[in-house]
């Protein structure tokens, strides 16, 4: 039997409907993902307490509250254009597969629309670049130089060689 992984269709950050359970109909943050078991963990959902034992003297015991998992089936992410809770496409687009919205088509990966939005601006700036240098007749660059000397006055030394001199009198 092999150990694969299944691929999900949640990330962390992503805005989701839960769909079953005693939070049906809430909206929530995924905090974390664990494809290995089929779960993740939404904020503000399946609040479970955990209790911690006082283990050495000085310690306090306490009561935890915090999310459990829910299995990702469960869960159906929520498209942030058209606001309704959506089934994830996949479309390729430049080589790069990304998570589309099925309803309205907009894309639900972050990375792939800041990246998108980055080439777009590079490009608009080359061609005004290009724009820019065509316009332009080539000029001179001016250089301004300024010449100091690194050499420093043989002042210093006189003054040395004049005590010396002094004592040796």
């Amino acid at each position: 039997m092999k150990n694969t992984v299944k691929k999900v269709n949640v990330r962390v950050g992503d805005t989701v409907l839960i769909l079953a359970g005693n939070y049906k109909g809430k909206k929530g943050k995924i905090i974390s993902v664990d494809p290995e078991n089929n779960t993740c963990k939404v904020e503000g959902v399946n609040i479970v307490t955990k209790h911690k034992k006082m283990r050495r003297q000085g310690e306090k015991s306490e009561l935890k509250k915090m999310e459990g998992a829910i299995n990702i089936s469960n869960v159906q992410v929520v498209c942030s254009k058209c606001g309704k809770a959506t089934r994830v496409a996949h479309k390729t687009e430049n080589d790069v597969k990304h998570r589309v919205c099925q309803k309205c088509g907009n894309v639900l990966d972050k990375k792939f629309v800041k990246a998108k939005g980055k080439d777009a601006e590079t490009q608009e700036t080359a061609a005004t670049k290009t724009e820019e240098t065509v316009k332009k007749p080539l000029q001179r660059r001016e250089v301004k130089h300024v010449a100091e000397s690194t050499i420093k006055k043989p002042a210093a030394k006189k003054a040395d060689t004049e005590e010396t001199a002094k004592g040796g009198k």
